[in-house]
């Protein structure tokens, strides 16, 4: 068999190798983005700016976070494609998912449908949610190579009249599978369940990754793709009960609706949040996201073929 074919390395446009526009340790192989993530230096050093601007004065600093926030999230949501208004910072996909958790009312012998190929932290936040009511967590088998249109008759027939949520993923974690989000959640919606997609790794890879995926609510992490700093996610609903939905910590703006509620948390670093469309823009401006998804696409896959071979 001949050798993959691995496309030629992106460079910046000044001609530099992508690769030196991050931090990352030269004696160290970063295969792990999809889990950490990488930041790029400029995006490091914009946020140790903004960090310098809070230290020198917190006085002026913390009482106009929420309108640096807003900001922010008018920057990132279309990146999703998603309004600003339907969007909300979070520090990662599980604070996402726990959002949604502790605003559902379920009752005793209620059903919540988790996958086997699901992230585990959000099927144990699942399982609480259950405990709390008395429900139970069913779980889906979903075989390796089923086809889409198996994949969606599936969970119609694991649905029962006790199902009251399906928990999803855009793309799964452990085995990097593309569901058909949107055909699960309206395959879901007719029969009155509701789904919570977790889409934490699409941003990025999926264009417009919240308005293709469906659902009921969706939240995506922003640390890992798109570049940004860790502990930058988004949750985005339109769902008509998304006023139910509170941040982990009440805090000023606890009297606000959503998301406006979310903008303001006490003294937490949102300079994480304030950062990311800095991250976003950057490969769009040296790159373009388009070319970055194909590069990705072509690299993963030589990578998977010389691993087979």
């Amino acid at each position: 068999m001949s050798a993959p074919l691995f496309p030629a390395p992106l460079t910046l446009n000044s001609g530099m190798r992508a690769r030196d526009a991050w931090p990352l340790d030269p004696a160290v192989i970063h295969l792990n983005h999809g889990s950490f993530g990488a930041v790029p230096s400029v995006v490091v050093e914009h946020q140790d700016a903004l960090r310098r601007r809070a230290d020198l004065s917190p006085v002026e600093w913390f009482p106009r976070i929420a309108e640096r926030v807003q900001e922010a999230r008018e920057r990132t949501a279309p990146f999703v494609g998603a309004r600003a208004e339907d969007s909300a910072f979070v520090p990662n996909a599980s604070a996402a998912a726990t959002v949604v958790y502790n605003a559902l009312q379920l009752e005793t012998g209620d059903e919540i449908l988790v996958t086997d190929q699901g992230y585990g932290a959000i099927t144990m936040g699942a399982e609480r949610l259950a405990r709390r009511f008395g429900a139970r967590v069913r779980t889906v088998a979903l075989p390796l190579l089923s086809s889409d249109d198996e994949i969606v008759q599936l969970f119609v027939d694991q649905l029962t009249p006790r199902t009251r949520l399906l928990v999803i993923d855009q793309i799964t974690s452990p085995t990097a599978r593309l569901l058909p989000a949107r055909r699960i959640a309206d395959a879901a919606a007719e029969r009155g369940v509701r789904t919570l997609v977790d889409g934490a790794h699409a941003p990025g890879l999926i264009p417009d990754a919240a308005a293709v995926a469906g659902g009921d609510w969706w939240f995506g992490n922003l640390h890992k793709w798109p570049c940004a700093p860790r502990g930058s996610a988004l949750l985005v609903t339109s769902a008509q009960d998304r006023d139910e939905l509170w941040p982990l910590i009440d805090s000023w703006a606890a009297r606000e609706t959503y998301p406006t509620r979310f903008d303001t948390q006490g003294t937490i670093d949102a300079t994480t949040y304030l950062a990311t469309p800095t991250a976003i823009d950057f490969i769009e401006n040296e790159f373009g996201w388009a070319a970055a998804r194909t590069a990705m696409a072509e690299i993963a896959d030589a990578g998977a073929e010389l691993i087979a071979e």
